[in-house]
């Protein structure tokens, strides 16, 4: 039996953290892709099971924003979602080369990418708080990815 994406959404909407809203699911889920992929990266790659595993539970959660941005009820501005819409079709074509070339030095790009993100949606947003500095402001404005 086939997982259709929406279900997947589904299933990370289900299993988020009590406490956390959907920015903190966002950021905690890839800080950990980030931290998977860096271990991988620090190992050479010398699994090449490890290496594979890494770059495609990256790229797995990746799909799951896709298909989240796309989803017409996603509150986020047409613009934002076309900017992440395009990292994540970078995010694909770094993954895909990768894994095709096997070149594990592409993985320092992807978990950038991670932590960047993550940074900006950890920023707090609240009216009592000033505003961030412009490059996190870019960042920090990719919020909720997964809420609809």
């Amino acid at each position: 039996m086939t997982t259709t994406s929406h279900e997947k959404v589904g299933a990370y909407s289900t299993n988020q953290r009590t406490q956390e809203n959907s920015r903190q699911t966002d950021a905690r889920a890839l800080l950990s892709c980030a931290s998977r992929l860096k271990s991988v990266l620090d190992a050479g790659g010398a699994d090449m099971e490890v290496y594979i595993q890494a770059v495609r539970h990256n790229q797995r959660l990746w799909t799951l924003f896709q298909v989240a941005l796309c989803d017409s009820d996603n509150p986020l501005p047409r613009d934002l979602k076309i900017t992440l819409l395009n990292l994540s079709r970078y995010v694909d074509r770094v993954s895909f080369r990768a894994i095709g070339a096997f070149e594990p030095q592409l993985l320092s790009s992807l978990i950038d990418i991670n932590r960047m993100i993550a940074a900006g949606l950890s920023v707090r947003q609240s009216t009592e708080i000033s505003p961030p500095p412009a490059e996190v402001a870019t960042s920090g404005a990719a919020v909720v990815m997964t809420t609809a």
